[in-house]
C-alpha cells in the first residue's frame, strides 16, 4: 500500500489532541455487546462414517470478525458518554471500571477517583488479558481521541468499553464540582484473568506498535498536510467523511467519499479503496478515531484528521480556513 511519505508534498508531524466528537447528549444503552463476543454459526458435524478433511474447514478471521461487529452491533450511545452521566453512575456506586490513558505523570497529578492508568500504547495490549470483560469499564485520555480508538479496540477484545467524551483537559476538569470526582491514589487491576482471543490480541499490539512509531503519532494526520494534498489534487489517498448527511451536504472537503458514522456503516466499507491511505474525519476527531482503529483492524492504512472539519475560528479544517464544497 501506498504510504503518504511518499508524496512529494512536505508533512507536519503532529501529536494534536481533540475535543471529543459530537454525541453528547445520547442516551447509554442499558446494556453493550461487545463486538468480540458475537458467537461464530456452529460449524456442520460430519456424518458418523465420514472423515473430516481439514482443508475444508472454511476459514476464519477472528480480528476482521470482531472489527465489523464492532459497527454492526454498534450500542445507541456509540460507545460514548458525557461527563455529567458519568458522575452520576459513580455517586450512585454503580460498579465499573475506568481507564486513565495519559502519561503516568498526569495520571498522578489527578484523576478520577478508582482510574487505572494504562497509558496509551502497548501498555494497553500487554494489559488485555487483565482488563475485565464483566464490568463497564469508561476510558478517559486528555481530550477524547486515543481513548476513543482506545474504546474501540477494548470492544473488539471482548470489553464492555466506552469512551469519556472531551477526556480530563477537554470535560472532566472544566465540568462543574470535577474536584468532588478526583484524586491522586494510585488504583490497579483486579488481579483476575480475562483471556483474549491470541490473534486479537496479537493485532492490537500491532497496532499500538505502529500508532506510537508512525510518522503521524497516533495516526493523527495534520490539517496542513491534508490541505495541500487536496490543492494538488493527490489521487494517492482517499478521505472519508463521517459526517451526518445534512452536514455532508452542506458543506465537505473536496473529493470525500461519505459514509455516515453510525451502526450497519461497515456494510459500506468495501467501497473504500484498500490501496491507498484513507484519512477519516468527522466533527472534532472522536468517531473518526473509532472508525480509524476499526480499518486498520481490517487492513487499511487508516489515519484520523487532526481536529476533524472543526469549526472557523477554532481547529480542524475550518479553523485553520480551509475551503469546502457541495457538490
Amino acid at each position: 500500500m501506498k504510504k503518504f511519505v511518499a508524496l512529494s508534498l512536505t508533512f507536519v508531524l503532529t501529536c494534536g489532541l481533540m475535543t471529543g466528537c459530537g454525541g453528547g447528549t445520547d442516551t447509554p444503552a442499558a446494556s453493550q455487546t461487545p463486538a468480540a463476543s458475537q458467537t461464530p454459526a456452529a460449524s456442520e458435524t460430519p456424518a458418523a462414517s465420514a472423515t473430516p478433511d481439514a482443508s475444508q474447514a472454511p476459514e476464519t478471521n477472528a480480528v476482521a470478525d470482531a472489527a465489523m461487529a464492532y459497527f454492526a452491533e454498534l450500542p445507541d450511545d456509540k460507545h460514548m458518554i458525557n461527563v455529567p452521566d458519568l458522575f452520576a453512575k459513580m455517586d450512585a456506586g454503580e460498579d465499573m471500571l475506568i481507564i486513565d490513558i495519559r502519561q503516568a505523570e498526569d495520571y498522578a497529578a489527578g484523576h478520577l477517583k478508582g482510574a487505572v492508568n494504562i497509558p496509551y500504547g502497548t501498555a494497553v495490549a500487554d494489559a488485555l488479558d487483565t482488563i475485565p470483560d464483566d464490568v463497564p469499564i469508561y476510558v478517559n485520555c486528555y481530550s477524547g481521541q486515543t481513548s476513543s480508538q482506545t474504546v474501540a479496540l477494548l470492544n473488539v477484545a471482548g470489553k464492555y468499553a466506552t469512551n469519556i467524551q472531551g477526556g480530563y483537559n477537554g470535560s472532566i476538569s472544566t465540568a462543574e464540582n470535577f474536584e468532588n470526582y478526583i484524586d491522586t491514589e494510585e488504583a490497579t487491576l483486579p488481579g483476575d484473568s480475562y483471556p483474549v482471543d491470541p490473534a486479537i490480541k496479537e493485532a492490537i499490539t500491532d497496532y499500538y506498535t505502529k500508532a506510537t512509531s508512525d510518522t503521524f503519532k497516533s495516526f493523527n494526520f495534520p490539517v496542513e498536510s491534508l490541505g495541500e494534498l487536496v490543492e494538488a489534487e493527490s489521487d494517492e489517498y482517499t478521505i472519508l467523511s463521517i459526517r451526518q448527511p445534512d452536514d455532508f451536504n452542506a458543506g465537505h472537503i473536496a473529493g470525500a467519499l461519505h459514509i455516515p458514522f453510525g451502526k450497519g456503516m461497515q456494510e459500506s466499507f468495501s467501497t473504500i479503496p484498500t490501496d491507498k491511505p484513507v484519512v477519516v474525519y468527522c466533527y472534532t476527531g472522536q468517531t473518526a478515531s473509532q472508525t480509524l482503529a476499526i480499518l486498520r483492524l481490517l487492513g487499511y492504512e487508516a489515519y484520523n484528521l487532526a481536529g476533524g472539519m472543526g469549526a472557523e475560528g477554532g481547529s480542524g479544517w475550518l479553523g485553520a480556513g480551509l475551503p469546502v464544497v457541495t457538490e
